[in-house]
């Protein structure tokens, strides 16, 4: 299976390895592998959770942390709630009509297993339901889809650097319009820069 992994889906496996060390855990679950998809920044399951302001830290510090010597070194292994999940990943690239299984395919198969631990620390932080991260996820797919079909060119990326506060902040206020934080944070920036006079045409 792991060989029709994309590359940023095997960073993230890498990462969620190193997340289960850290917090001296001997095996790799869904809580790990949630956090392995987020910091795999180029994955497009990190952006999607961004979209919605879940962020590492967030989830890091909802974790246990073991007692004692570090874990082993090693393979971890993977619980059974685990290996279900990067199954079911197989089953959602299929679905999907891909042949390599990417960070997206790993979370739309996390939140379908709402017994793992995964799935319910996520479910405790999403400002929407696993329905709507599901509708968000499917819309991103299709339009990296369409856009290398029809071979249009990149959109304009601009980050923008927040302190926590700001964050936190940003996320409450989108949260209350209703909104994801990407879409509200990029009508404020449009709504500031039409009020200064600007125009997009």
């Amino acid at each position: 299976m792991f060989e029709r992994f994309t590359d940023q889906a095997r960073r993230s496996v890498v990462l969620a390895s190193e997340a289960a060390r850290a917090h001296h855990h001997d095996y790799l679950g869904t809580e790990h592998i949630l956090l392995g998809l987020i910091r795999e920044r180029d994955g497009a399951a990190a952006r999607s959770l961004e979209a919605f302001g879940v962020s590492a830290a967030v989830i890091d510090g909802r974790l246990t942390t073991g007692q004692g010597e570090q874990a082993r070194s090693g393979h971890l292994p993977f619980t059974r709630h685990a290996k279900q999940v990067l199954e079911q990943s197989l089953h959602e690239t299929s679905l999907l009509g891909h042949e390599r299984i990417g960070t997206e395919q790993i979370l739309l198969a996390l939140i379908d297993d709402g017994e793992s631990t995964g799935a319910r620390l996520l479910g405790e932080v999403l400002p929407v339901d696993f329905d709507q991260l599901r509708q968000h996820i499917l819309r991103q797919v299709t339009e990296h889809r369409l856009t290398a079909e029809l071979g249009l060119g990149p959109t304009q990326v601009t980050n923008v650097r927040l302190t926590d506060a700001e964050h936190e902040l940003c996320v409450a206020a989108a949260a209350k319009a209703g909104q994801r934080i990407d879409v509200w944070m990029r009508e404020r920036i449009l709504d500031a820069a039409r009020a200064g006079g600007a125009s997009t045409e």
